[in-house]
């Protein structure tokens, strides 16, 4: 059996800060990470079986959570250079 998260800042732990930080703080980011929780959910009911889905169907959350992930990471990026601006 899977954890039952797909856990983000194990997957960059480069940025474990900053998720932690907007993850309190930015609603952006906290609307991200709500979607990557719930499509990485998805995933792990399907892994698990608890809920079986097609591999079509599989690999387009993986490909989703991908994209949430990147675009997490952008965020965290454009955060981090307006707050040496700043």
């Amino acid at each position: 059996m899977h954890n039952l998260f797909h856990h983000l800042a194990d997957e960059i732990p480069e940025y474990r800060d900053d998720i932690n930080r907007l993850s309190a703080t930015d609603t952006k980011f906290q609307e991200l990470m709500a979607k990557y929780r719930d499509v990485d959910h998805h995933i792990r009911l399907a892994d698990d079986n608890i809920e079986p889905k097609c591999d079509e169907t599989v690999e387009m959350y993986k490909r989703q959570r991908l994209a949430l992930m990147d675009d997490m990471v952008l965020l965290i990026r454009s955060r981090k250079s307006a707050r040496a601006v700043a």
